[in-house]
């Protein structure tokens, strides 16, 4: 048979991110499936010993694949290999790779308690990258600080309600006003810089609204003092959270709607 002269179409930029966002959620459900069946076999003492070793093995993996992403990074830098529209690039490769280390590394020293705070980290992560790709740069920041509020709001929670670690309560507001006021600092710095950013010679522009350095100001100054109202009037934690989570509807509501 006469071979086709239809050359095939390059991918689009589209086309490409919305094959990363179905490929990060699709691993990120795997990776649920597989947190549920470590904790089934580690939750009985006739199956521990086995979920003990698909944990280890599950950590050898990602030791693989950590080092096959620093390989294939290696090649792209050194222009033997292309990453340009490539899922499986040297970046996501390591990315993927050290996120499954990190996990199965804390299943492995603590046990099976961690996996229950996975449940709800691995599904974050896919929704914070839908969130990167899909809204305004600004939205994204805010969506980060909110979630390292609630974050903190719970440690603070659960620390106040232990009488051995109340002091852990303290430490979260304390990382909460140091991110603060990192992150006021960068607002106004590349707010007196007019949006531009220098990085090795090359300029980058976030593109922010006109109204986003006023957000990102007064975003992680609201969250600080959601974070203190936990740590110093716990009864009122519930509704510091509540706070906090409205804020955020809010705020995707309007980007949301700012979208269309």
């Amino acid at each position: 048979m006469a071979k086709s002269n239809v050359s095939k179409k390059p991918i689009s930029e589209e086309e490409y991110t919305t094959n990363k966002v179905l490929t990060v959620f699709s691993v990120c459900l795997l990776g649920v499936l597989v947190l549920m069946i470590l904790q089934r076999l580690l939750d009985y003492g006739n199956t521990w010993r086995m979920g003990i070793i698909c944990v280890r093995v599950l950590l050898g993996a990602g030791i693989v694949g950590a080092a096959a992403g620093i390989y294939l990074l290696a090649r792209e830098a050194a222009g033997k290999r292309r990453a340009v529209r490539r899922i499986l690039c040297g970046r996501n490769v390591l990315i993927a790779s050290i996120v499954l280390v990190l996990c199965m590394t804390v299943i492995n020293y603590i046990g099976a308690q961690p996996i229950k705070v996975l449940y709800v980290v691995l599904p974050v992560l896919a929704v914070y990258y839908l969130v990167y790709h899909s809204y305004a740069p600004e939205f994204f920041l805010i969506a980060v600080d909110s979630g390292a509020a609630l974050g903190l709001m719970w440690v603070a929670h659960r620390a106040l309600a232990s009488s051995n670690y109340g002091s852990m309560a303290y430490a979260a507001l304390a990382a909460a006003a140091v991110l603060t006021v990192v992150q006021i600092a960068c607002v106004w710095t590349l707010r007196g810089r007019k949006g531009k950013i220098t990085f090795r010679g090359r300029t980058m522009d976030p593109q922010f609204s006109r109204n986003a350095y006023t957000m990102l100001t007064v975003t992680p100054l609201l969250m600080t003092v959601l974070v203190a109202a936990t740590a110093f009037l716990p009864a009122y934690t519930l509704a510091a959270m509540g706070v906090a989570a409205a804020y955020l509807f809010i705020t995707a509501v309007y980007y949301t709607v700012k979208l269309m």
